[in-house]
């Protein structure tokens, strides 16, 4: 018969092991987790924080453990995880994917015990750029508890890459709950940045504008943003003019050459982008028809799925007051057309009453 392995024998196993063996420890190792006995789930994690730190050890695969099954983490233990993963983060670079996994173990651990966001916030002024990383990335996932520390991701956002791309992540997250700190920020690096870092300000800026329609407060002042949307309409990747569409249609009025960039891409060659540049011409105030002609030749392609499946994707997300004005032809594609597209846009008209 086998003997019945220790719950420290199986925490050398995930750092001595490869292959299925690592993977039966990290299995075992995560139902201790979540036993219902607290002295076993107690005793496995101290077991794994202080594994963490020794020399070899296979910090990925501890992380992965502790962020998969590691909840709640008693606060009792949480001054020794946020040390024991800081200590860690020291051995990696900033870029490795386990950061990501130490992210969230520490976002756990502040929401249990939020008076270690005075450490966390101390992470993010640590030398080495995966600590600063994690401690970013941590931030966002928090909520209410952490939005005195958005200001502490600003300066982030000319670190290193990695290190940016996790502040700005987070910055966007919580830029609800603090607008006066991170609109400014965001609107910058939707000034300047390019590519995935553009999109997330880009996207983080529409949902910041969303929440406040939502939500019938003022809008975020958001200057020279229009200089800056045209731009990333010029991006080449089609989410980002997506993104910038969206953006315009929510912050307008537009001046004519601005409308007039909007209205050239209603002849783009991604249909997503051509139907958001419709939807933000209705929204913008722009002459309808040349917007409403587009949605209504996707609508009705029903040998294109894709062209279809974009002009409701648009239209889904656009409020009454703006989808009233395609009422009429919405009504043309009900009555001259059939199957699953006809009937999500019978469901749109319906809800104009």
């Amino acid at each position: 018969m086998n003997r019945v392995r220790s719950v420290d024998e199986w925490v050398v196993l995930l750092s001595t092991s490869s292959g299925p063996e690592q993977e039966e420890a990290q299995e075992w190792l995560g139902d201790a987790l979540g036993a219902e006995d607290d002295l076993l789930r107690e005793r496995t994690a101290q077991f794994l924080l202080d594994a963490m730190v020794r020399p070899g050890a296979a910090v990925g695969a501890i992380l992965s453990v502790l962020q998969v099954a590691w909840w709640p983490p008693p606060a009792r233990l949480a001054d020794a995880a946020v040390r024991s993963v800081t200590a860690a983060l020291t051995g990696l670079e900033a870029g490795h994917p386990a950061v990501e996994d130490a992210a969230l173990v520490l976002a756990n651990v502040c929401r249990v015990e939020p008076a270690q966001l005075a450490a966390l916030e101390a992470a993010l002024g640590h030398a080495h750029p995966a600590v600063r990383r994690a401690a970013a990335g941590a931030v966002g996932r928090i909520g209410d508890a952490a939005v005195p520390l958005l200001p502490r991701l600003v300066p982030l956002l000319k670190a290193e890459e990695d290190v940016a791309g996790a502040a700005l992540e987070s910055l966007g997250a919580l830029a609800s709950l603090a607008p006066e700190v991170a609109t400014p920020a965001l609107l910058e690096e939707a000034r300047t940045a390019e590519g995935t870092r553009l999109y997330l300000a880009l996207t983080s800026l529409r949902s910041l504008m969303e929440d406040a329609r939502r939500k019938g407060g003022a809008l975020p002042a958001l200057p020279d943003l229009q200089e800056a949307m045209r731009r990333a309409l010029k991006e080449a990747e089609p989410a980002i003019r997506v993104e910038a569409l969206s953006l315009l249609g929510l912050t307008g009025p537009a001046s004519p050459a601005v409308q007039e960039a909007v209205a050239g891409h209603l002849q783009d060659a991604n249909p997503s982008v051509a139907a958001c540049a419709a939807v933000a011409l209705l929204r913008l105030g722009a002459p309808a028809q040349p917007a409403l002609s587009l949605l209504q030749t996707q609508l009705s392609s029903v040998d294109a799925p894709a062209l279809q499946g974009a002009a409701l994707s648009a239209l889904e997300e656009v409020e009454p007051a703006t989808l009233g004005q395609a009422k009429g032809m919405l009504k043309t594609v009900v009555d001259t057309s059939s199957g699953p597209t006809r009937d999500a846009v019978k469901v749109l008209l319906d809800s104009l009453g």
